[in-house]
């Protein structure tokens, strides 16, 4: 059962993060290069942001306020879907939908 929820997780975000892709425009023009570009070391970078929960049991309260918590993005995220119109608002519900059915998953793994 945990696995297939992994699978599950694992498509849905694949799946908006192809759409996500072909929804973005490409580049305009290409800049001219930098003559010499700095190099910050590796330690100072900041670490990528990620949507996923620590691992671990959780208690009941914490599960109550994380399902509440994705609650809460879909429907800011379908509030800016209203912005939108045909096609493109079509896709952006789709879009929210989908990252709420991912985050449940994930949470629900977590329970």
């Amino acid at each position: 059962m945990k696995t297939m929820l992994t699978m599950l997780t694992a498509a849905i975000t694949l799946s908006v993060s192809a759409f996500a892709a072909a929804q973005t425009p490409a580049p305009a023009a290409k800049p001219a290069p930098m003559a010499a570009p700095m190099a910050a070391p590796a330690a100072t970078m900041p670490a990528p942001a990620t949507t996923t929960m620590p691992a671990g049991k959780m208690t009941s309260a914490e599960y109550k306020a994380a399902k509440k918590q994705i609650a809460a993005d879909e429907k800011m995220a379908k509030a800016e879907c209203k912005k939108l119109k045909g096609a493109e608002k079509s896709a952006c519900k789709k879009e929210a939908d989908a990252k709420e059915d991912a985050a449940m998953a994930a949470l629900k793994a977590r329970k």
